[in-house]
């Protein structure tokens, strides 16, 4: 077989088609690869529009009920519940207090009468009640 100049003694031509390798030197720098780009950062809104958003807040309304004020007697008030004018019912109430006095009756001044602050109503509490409706108005405590 002859050898061709430069090349192998054994080609054929049926190895020729093939494609060979590139040969580089120093003097052909390779070339590199070229992105693109970055993209800019999240916080650079730049190309937006803002536009104020609005949005509807959940109204508190808050409404404070007072107990009116009661005294020992019936008061003309107007009733929370029914929202009538009335004047209160009174119911009164046996308390600490009118214990205290019972036992203090009892034992230094005369404990025949221990009775007597159960029976009078300015030793007990007075609960206003609404005449119409029976709703709680307030209290009286002595």
């Amino acid at each position: 077989m002859e050898s061709k100049a430069g090349g192998y003694p054994h080609d054929h031509p049926m190895h020729t088609s093939m494609p060979q390798p590139m040969h580089t030197t120093m003097s052909q720098p390779m070339q590199a690869h070229v992105y693109p780009p970055p993209p800019p950062p999240y916080d650079t809104n730049e190309n937006l529009v803002s536009q104020p958003v609005y949005t509807q807040q959940p109204q508190l309304v808050q409404t404070i009920i007072t107990a009116p004020h009661v005294g020992p007697d019936p008061s003309a008030v107007v009733c929370p519940s029914c929202h009538k004018q009335i004047v209160t019912r009174i119911d009164h109430e046996v308390s600490t207090k009118t214990h205290i006095i019972a036992g203090i009756l009892c034992l230094f001044v005369c404990w025949p009468c221990f009775w007597i602050p159960y029976v009078v109503d300015s030793c007990k509490n007075a609960n206003h009640y609404c005449p119409s409706c029976g709703a709680f108005i307030g209290s009286y405590k002595n």
